[in-house]
């Protein structure tokens, strides 16, 4: 526990702060090259489907069986389980939109089970923000920050979705006798709003209401 501990201390200040003498490209391989490198902690909160972790500077604000919202600092980002894909093993983590994004890494993470699973991180410019967006064979996750945040964003979303464990058995009893999940590997549009039912680009920048300090249930709480 005190390896990891140590190692979220390096790593945030190593990377807390975007350095703005190298280019937001450099920034964001530099963030996945660090995290790879850190050991992944075991899940402290748990879904009907899956479990991961967070760190505690993570704030929790909203969720469901398949979506949560997080806080970071002034930062918003929310994570989808994506059902789709998971029954569809064969589906590849797409690039998310037609447009040039200024930023993007793809490759293979390895999850705390051992696995290998392909993802791709896209960061595009949207008026005077940063749009993130990363996509795994299981996990989606969106947010909008300021573009000197944008690299940082996306490392808190790659290391939650390294701690994940999805439970496909649950996910196919349940998912395969209903229709399909119309938001599930749904391409992110950058000037519609089609992000996830709940966890939209729209509600992160305009819903600042529901904000609080709640969190889900951590696994300590479950039976």
């Amino acid at each position: 526990m005190k390896k990891i501990l140590l190692a979220i201390i390096l790593s945030a200040t190593l990377f807390g702060c975007a350095d703005h003498s190298v280019s937001l490209q450099e920034q964001l391989d530099q963030q996945i090259q660090v995290i790879d490198q850190l050991p992944i902690a075991s899940a402290n909160y748990r879904k009907p489907f899956y479990t991961y972790y967070t760190e505690p500077s993570i704030g929790h604000y909203q969720s469901s069986d398949t979506y949560n919202a997080f806080t970071y600092q002034s930062m918003r980002f929310v994570m989808n389980l994506n059902v789709t894909a998971i029954m569809n093993a064969s589906q590849q983590p797409q690039q998310s939109s037609t447009l040039e994004p200024i930023a993007i890494k793809q490759g293979e993470m390895k999850n705390i089970q051992g696995t290998l699973i392909p993802y791709t991180i896209e960061i595009y410019q949207f008026n005077r923000k940063s749009v993130v967006y990363m996509t795994t064979s299981e996990l989606n996750f969106f947010g909008i920050v300021d573009t000197g945040d944008a690299s940082t964003l996306a490392g808190k979303m790659y290391s939650i979705a390294r701690s994940v464990t999805i439970r496909k058995d649950a996910v196919l009893r349940v998912y395969s006798k209903q229709p399909a999940i119309s938001y599930e590997g749904e391409a992110i549009n950058l000037y519609r709003d089609i992000a996830p039912e709940e966890g939209t680009l729209q509600d992160l920048i305009h819903d600042k209401s529901r904000i609080d300090t709640s969190k889900d249930r951590s696994t300590s709480d479950e039976n």
